[in-house]
């Protein structure tokens, strides 16, 4: 009896209106996470990663508020959430540090600690947006994505080596994938040997009959 008096028992306001706080911080230092993210992005980035940031940020802070100094509570949604598993790959090294970003601003604010969590956001955020500016302004300007098609049959993957021996000194695959209609997707991270004939590589790789869907994006 004891027990469900204390669970229906309300809260304090100011309680309420803390935690509402909170939350509310958590919502607005993780817009400005994925507002980092957004600017950041050489490409259009997916609604539904940005979004999961901002969940992620605001839930980790209720995470941090639930567990307070209690170890055992801190055990037991370790437990919980040990059962979750995520069959996404993230393919690009940032999001997986964006993901980290977030999280770390949610536990800033649920661990009560605000003044840590709006310095961290803003001052890692002006970081990220200088280093991106120096790449933009000084990166190498013979390095671009690779993207194009190729018809399921095994032997069709090297119809491009012959290209990429003549206009390339670096290649990286980043991505494999097979699309809907069997074709399989090939991503590369190449570095061109001289910077002004890219368009004659990407013409070289559209005379290739099996290569199909090329993209060539400067990152």
């Amino acid at each position: 009896m004891h027990i469900l008096t204390e669970f229906l028992t309300l809260p304090p306001l100011i309680a309420l209106g803390a935690d509402a706080l909170r939350l509310l911080l958590a919502f607005a230092l993780g817009t400005f996470v994925v507002k980092i993210y957004q600017w950041t992005h050489t490409k259009v980035p997916q609604k539904s990663f940005t979004d999961t940031l901002i969940i992620l940020c605001m839930l980790i802070s209720v995470v941090m508020v639930i567990i307070g100094d209690s170890i055992a509570r801190a055990f037991s949604l370790v437990g919980a959430l040990s059962i979750i598993r995520f069959r996404t790959a993230v393919q690009d090294p940032r999001d997986i540090a964006f993901v980290f970003y977030a999280l770390a601003v949610g536990m800033a604010v649920g661990a009560g600690n605000p003044s840590v969590a709006i310095l961290a956001t803003f001052l890692i955020g002006i970081i990220i947006l200088g280093m991106h500016h120096w790449h933009q302004r000084l990166g190498d300007d013979n390095e671009f994505s690779l993207e194009f098609c190729l018809p399921p049959d095994p032997g069709a993957e090297t119809v491009y080596r012959t290209v990429f021996q003549k206009h390339l000194v670096y290649e990286r695959l980043l991505e494999k994938r097979i699309k809907r209609a069997g074709q399989v997707e090939l991503t590369f991270r190449v570095k061109l040997a001289k910077p002004d004939e890219w368009l004659t590589f990407f013409n070289a790789l559209s005379e290739i009959e099996n290569v199909t869907d090329i993209k060539l994006d400067k990152e």
